[in-house]
């Protein structure tokens, strides 16, 4: 991983995640792309007079006279937490934010999206998702999503990652393996939340890690609980986890409506960033590996 995506919009949560970015491309050794992305209004349909016309012309200069401004701040939250030295490019993109960001991404290849967990309604969040919620299902790379209460202590030391047992979680953790060590993390946890009625989840996870039986660097953990995300989160408590790794998948609108994404809704429950991997990517990896 070389290259970093950092959207933000300035928020407290975009905030929030550029500490938590600087240091993953601090441990990287990777390059950082910040980027701001605005959506004007299509009025080509519109017959405006010349005034307003010039009003709509000068949307352009007025964002990027903002964003220059906030370019010295970006720099001076670097500085002040003693990342001076990661290399950053500043890119103001017109365009919806998702489409900016996966056309922002996808054209300068990068290898990871680090970004704040957007918000909206409880409507808009149904129908439409946020912008960190369609960015984690559309990316071509792994994206961390960091929610605004996730404190960083200045360290990331323990990693998890959920299973359920299938090929794409042993690739999923495999990625995690390989991300554990090069941030120079201690350990990394798989965790499976067991919802079955025959309490079958601590012989199924230990036969899942008996390929990995070699590494000191991993423990593994069953819990079992009827609701899925508190079980994650009460695991991610106890073992102090500082990022979790999760699949995710492209849905349809219909499938938004009436079956559930465990990563979007992780990103929504608990106060730890977390590390999507998206399932069609990792099979295309596994694919062409």
């Amino acid at each position: 991983m070389k290259k970093i995506l950092y959207p933000t919009d300035f928020s407290d949560a975009a905030e929030n995640a550029f500490i938590h970015a600087l240091h993953i491309a601090d441990q990287l050794g990777a390059s950082m792309i910040t980027l701001h992305a605005f959506d004007k209004p299509d009025i080509s349909n519109i017959n405006l007079p010349p005034v307003l016309r010039d009003v709509y012309d000068s949307i352009d200069l007025e964002v990027f006279e903002n964003y220059e401004d906030e370019i010295p701040i970006l720099r001076e939250i670097a500085i002040t937490n003693g990342y001076y030295h990661v290399p950053m490019v500043h890119v103001l993109e017109e365009g919806a934010p998702v489409s900016a960001i996966l056309r922002t991404a996808n054209r300068n290849k990068v290898d990871l999206i680090v970004m704040g967990a957007t918000g909206g309604g409880r409507v808009e969040q149904f129908f439409f998702g946020t912008v960190s919620g369609k960015t984690l299902e559309q990316a071509h790379c792994p994206v961390i999503v960091v929610p605004q209460s996730a404190a960083f202590d200045g360290i990331m030391d323990h990693l998890g990652v959920t299973t359920h047992f299938t090929p794409e979680d042993t690739i999923m953790v495999e990625g995690m393996r390989k991300f554990r060590d090069q941030i120079g993390a201690q350990m990394l946890h798989i965790i499976h939340i067991d919802t079955s009625s025959d309490s079958s989840g601590p012989a199924k996870l230990e036969a899942f890690c008996e390929q990995w039986k070699g590494d000191k660097k991993i423990t593994a953990h069953c819990r079992p609980d009827n609701d899925v995300n508190d079980g994650i989160d009460n695991l991610i408590q106890k073992h102090n986890i500082d990022i979790l790794g999760v699949l995710s998948e492209r849905r349809s609108w219909f499938d938004e409506i009436f079956q559930k994404n465990r990563a979007k809704e992780l990103v929504h429950h608990i106060s730890t960033p977390i590390m999507v991997f998206q399932k069609e990517h990792l099979l295309n990896s596994k694919n062409h590996g």
